[in-house]
């Protein structure tokens, strides 16, 4: 995965669009820290992409629910409430 500055992506817009052609995503840096993924999305299904992406952001925050209930941060939660939590994050993130 290659990586732009936030000025050279302003700067250079067709040596962006050539490097999301030939690899899909790319991440810009601000400050060399990287600070957003953009991702090429010519010829596929915008609401597949974005399902991709909400899917990847639930099974993450699974990741740290489980990460915590096994240091003992949280009592373990059973998979209907693991779900609601998901259900609720998701709601929550539409609204923003």
């Amino acid at each position: 995965m290659q990586f732009i500055s936030v000025r050279e992506f302003n700067s250079s817009p067709v040596k962006t669009r050539t490097v999301l052609e030939k690899e899909g995503k790319l991440v810009l840096t601000n400050n060399g820290k990287p600070s957003m993924l953009v991702l090429d999305i010519v010829n596929r299904d915008f609401e597949d992409v974005i399902d991709i992406l909400n899917r990847a952001e639930s099974i993450k925050l699974l990741d740290e629910i489980q990460l915590q209930a096994a240091r003992g941060g949280l009592n373990t939660l059973s998979e209907d409430e693991i779900y609601n939590e998901i259900k609720t994050y998701r709601k929550q993130k539409r609204r923003r």
